[in-house]
């Protein structure tokens, strides 16, 4: 089921929407369901990789860890 939901949006971020809009051959209203599912995707990946960077420091894993773990991974993978 859908909603109707209004927003305010300026002038200017109304017409980029909608140039792009255009441009994409999609409606206002599916630019503006995509914009909505990418930001919310976004944010669940930021929270994840937050939540991965703190289990890595208090594992004492830091970036230059990276691509020795990889690297042992692959080995025992293989």
């Amino acid at each position: 089921m859908s909603k109707l939901l209004s927003v305010s949006v300026p002038d200017e971020l109304l017409a980029q929407a909608d140039r792009l809009a255009r441009e994409q051959g999609v409606t206002k209203s599916e630019f503006v369901r995509d914009a909505l599912r990418n930001h919310l995707r976004l944010g669940s990946f930021l929270a994840a990789q937050r939540e991965v960077r703190q289990r890595a420091e208090r594992l004492g894993v830091g970036p230059e860890d990276v691509e020795d773990l990889i690297d042992d991974l692959r080995r025992e993978s293989a």
